[in-house]
Formats: C-alpha cells, sequence, structure tokens
C-alpha cells in the first residue's frame, strides 16, 4: 500500500514537472515575440491624406505610424509623436486608407461562376491583394478546402487576405452546386449539421434558396442555440421573421417599407454585390476595355481572359451590347442601386461584396468595380470606401481588430494614388499594400506564366 501511493505520488510529480517546463517555454516564446514586435522598426507613412475609413472628411498632413502587425498612431503629421528610429516613407500625392474587404466570394477559382480551380488558389489570393483587398468572406466552398485554406493563412504559411467562411452552401434536397453544397432534406439532420459547422469554426452559416420558410426558421433557431449567424441567398420576406443575421445580396425587386422597417428593427444586414448583378446584364460586356486594367491583366491568366472574349462573343448578342442602358435587364441591376441607396439611407448595415468569381467580376478588381457600382446608386465616395472597410469589419462583429485605421487595429493599409474621396475609381490606382504590418512585394503577386504550374480549371 505505501510502494502504492508513493508511486503515484511521483507520477503526480513528474507530470507536474512536464507541465511546468511547457508553460516556461510557452512564456519564453511569448517574451520573445513581445520583445521582437518592440524593437522592430516602426514604419511611418507621413505626408498623406487620411481616409480612415469612419466616413468622416479626410485631413492632409496625415501620418500613419505601424510597429509590427498593429496601428501605433494615426492622425496628423503636427500633433503626432514620430518615433525616431521610425523607417520615414513620404506618401505626398497619395492618399492612405484602410485595405478593403470583400464580403461575397468563392475561393473556388475560376472566373466563370460554375468552373472550379482549387489548385489555383494562390493565384486568387494574389489578385485580391494586389488589389489592396486584404480581407475577405468566402459564402459557398468546400468546407476542408476552406478550412485548411484559412487555418494556412492565418497561420502565414500561405500568403493571402484574411480569410471569414460559411463553409458549404446549405441547399434543398437537389443543390446547385452540389461540389460545395450540402442537400438538406430533412429537418432531423439538422441538429448534426449545426454541431459539424459548430465545431469546424466557421464563421458564419449560409442558406440557398432551395429549402423552405419552415427548414430556414428551424435551422436559424439551431444555429442560435450555438451563438451562430445565418446568412441567407433570398429577398424572403418571410425569412426576416426567422432571425437571420444578413442578406447575401442586394434585392433585385421593389422593396416594401415594411420590409425595411423590420430589418431596421431585426438588425438585418445586407451584402451589396452589385457587380455580380451587372455581370448578369449585357453593360458589363460593351466594352472590355477593363481587361487591360493592371488589376485583372496584372494577375490573370491569359488563358481566362481568352475564355471570357470566347464566352461574350457567342453568350452575349452584339444588340444587347449596343443598347445595354436602355435594355430592359438594366433595369434589374437600376433597382438593386436604388435598393442599395434606400437601405443605406433608412441605416440597414450595409457591406461591400461582388460574388466573385462571374464573367466581368474578377478577384480583387471586382471590389473596386463594386465601389463605383456603389457611388453610381447615389452613396458618396467616402461612404462607399466605408462600407467597404469598417462596416465589413461590423459584419463580422471583429470592428476591434480592423476596418478602420485607428491605434492598436491591425495594420491593414492600402495607399492609393490619387483622391479617391474625390474619385472613386482612384481607389484603382493600388501603390502600396501592407498586410498586418508588412508592406507586401506586389511585383511578386503578379501572374507570372513562366512560374506558375498552368493548372486548367475544371468546367
Amino acid at each position: 500500500m505505501v510502494f502504492g501511493k508513493r508511486r503515484s505520488r511521483m507520477k503526480y510529480l513528474s507530470i507536474l514537472r512536464q507541465i511546468t517546463s511547457l508553460l516556461f517555454i510557452l512564456f519564453l516564446a511569448v517574451s520573445s515575440s513581445s520583445a521582437m514586435q518592440k524593437n522592430e522598426k516602426p514604419i511611418c507613412l507621413y505626408n498623406t491624406v487620411i481616409i480612415d475609413g469612419n466616413g468622416g472628411v479626410p485631413f492632409d498632413n496625415g501620418a500613419v505610424v505601424i510597429r509590427g502587425r498593429r496601428i501605433e498612431a494615426v492622425g496628423v503629421m503636427n500633433d503626432l509623436k514620430i518615433p525616431p528610429d521610425a523607417r520615414m516613407i513620404n506618401m505626398k500625392g497619395k492618399t492612405v486608407m484602410p485595405g478593403l474587404a470583400d464580403m461575397h466570394v468563392h475561393l473556388c477559382g475560376g472566373w466563370d461562376g460554375t468552373s472550379v480551380d482549387f489548385l489555383g488558389y494562390q493565384r486568387y489570393l494574389n489578385s485580391l491583394l494586389y488589389s489592396g483587398v486584404t480581407t475577405v468572406l468566402d459564402l459557398g466552398n468546400n468546407l476542408d478546402y476552406i478550412l485548411q485554406l484559412r487555418q494556412e493563412v492565418e497561420a502565414g504559411r500561405i500568403l493571402g487576405p484574411r480569410i471569414y467562411c460559411a463553409g458549404p452552401i446549405i441547399n434543398g434536397a437537389d443543390p446547385g452546386w452540389p461540389s460545395i453544397s450540402y442537400a438538406l432534406s430533412s429537418r432531423y439532420q439538422i441538429p448534426k449539421l449545426i454541431g459539424h459547422l459548430k465545431r469546424a469554426d466557421v464563421d458564419v452559416v449560409k442558406v440557398y434558396t432551395g429549402l423552405s420558410h419552415q427548414m430556414v426558421d428551424i435551422l436559424a433557431n439551431a444555429a442560435k442555440q450555438e451563438s451562430m449567424r445565418v446568412f441567407v441567398h433570398s429577398s424572403s420576406l418571410e425569412l426576416l421573421e426567422c432571425g437571420i443575421a444578413a442578406y447575401a445580396h442586394m434585392f433585385k425587386e421593389d422593396v416594401p417599407d415594411d420590409f425595411v422597417k423590420a430589418m431596421r428593427r431585426n438588425k438585418t444586414h445586407c451584402i451589396t454585390t452589385l457587380a455580380v448583378a451587372e455581370s448578369g446584364i449585357a453593360r458589363r460586356f460593351a466594352d472590355l476595355s477593363y481587361l487591360e486594367d493592371s488589376l485583372v491583366k496584372d494577375t490573370t491568366p491569359p488563358w481566362f481572359l481568352k475564355d471570357l472574349k470566347s464566352w461574350v462573343k457567342h453568350k452575349v448578342r452584339p444588340q444587347e451590347s449596343s443598347r445595354a442602358e436602355n435594355s430592359g435587364s438594366i433595369q434589374t441591376l437600376k433597382q438593386a442601386q436604388k435598393n442599395t441607396k434606400r437601405l443605406f439611407d433608412a441605416g440597414i448595415l450595409l457591406s461591400a461584396g461582388t460574388d466573385a468569381p462571374y464573367p466581368g467580376v474578377f478577384m480583387g478588381e471586382g471590389i473596386h468595380r463594386e465601389l463605383e457600382l456603389l457611388v453610381e446608386a447615389g452613396l458618396t465616395p467616402l461612404e462607399a470606401i466605408t462600407v467597404a472597410t469598417k462596416n465589413a469589419a461590423l459584419l463580422m462583429e471583429d470592428a476591434d481588430e480592423w476596418g478602420t485605421l485607428a491605434k492598436g487595429k491591425l495594420a491593414n493599409v492600402l495607399v492609393v494614388n490619387g483622391r479617391p474621396d474625390k474619385a472613386i475609381s482612384q481607389t484603382r490606382n493600388v501603390d502600396i499594400v501592407i498586410l498586418q504590418g508588412k508592406i507586401l512585394d506586389r511585383k511578386q503577386l503578379k501572374f507570372d506564366e513562366k512560374k506558375d504550374p498552368g493548372f486548367q480549371a475544371i468546367k
């Protein structure tokens, strides 16, 4: 008996020593990381116009100080205490603003919304970063694939924007995109499905149009019990009463006043996706000169552009393109833009998203087109920028971490030539992209046919 107690005590002491050693190692690692950040030479972007993402008036002679992964200070140069060892970068003639966020993408690859190119993931991550997009929300993908991609980007083993994800699209028994969907045919599947998504730590749950109101109601309640939020691909008025968090697309039909009031009362958000609404009509293809924009040309495989031009030639009739502004289909986009302005004025939280990739909707360049369409809808350039920065962080309930230029937030920063607060298209003039404090080498983000493996999308 005495021997048994002694052996148990020795085993306990051995485990205690192991735990103590592990805690000590962890302490050293954290201390070393903190010391490295403190010793890291700060960066100061100065002599610039600052758009902080909050929607206020930009200010001249601004400066942003970055140390490590975070913003240390932002404001008027003369009011800031600039570290004496800071790397000073003169931003004369440029505007510094938060990195952009695209809150509706599908990182499956391809260019047309139907083909898949999982192996070419780096192309799309590069094109997003090249265009100044530092955060994305993937709203439908193969679960294991997107979880691993999110994990590896977060760990720094893959270069890419921060990824939030929904996992698979939850649809009815016959989903349109079976490879990235979960077919829900019975209410009894819901507890297991929500439990699985909870353990996978997805950021939101995405629901598609194939589910009945009753099924969405049951699913949303199950998600709520697990503190998970549901985003829907639908414009149904009834779904508002299910407790959904957001609509994944802007509505393309007239929205009743009661619906707008209910959205505001329920604090239901909406992702704009005007770019994909434009993709569905002939107007986007009447003039393909945007394919020469560096945000497209520098990042897109040539065979994608060739396929797109061929698609336009065979799918878009010349007479539709020539009368694009007067065609019936343009009214779909106009109604979506009208709704965008109406919801914005009503105080509904709108976040910019593109639904890329689709014909004419590219990863990266797409968000700049979305900004232009938001301004066309009646928002000011500053309001549009807020929708693609601060509001995106609010949508993801992460505004303490990113979305605006403020002390303590992640240093996701976009520097552009010109004044996008006066002409929104000048967001396209990307000069510098900073991802969590690191100035990216944009030349390395360009598509290089010699280095690219040449993966072909599955059609």
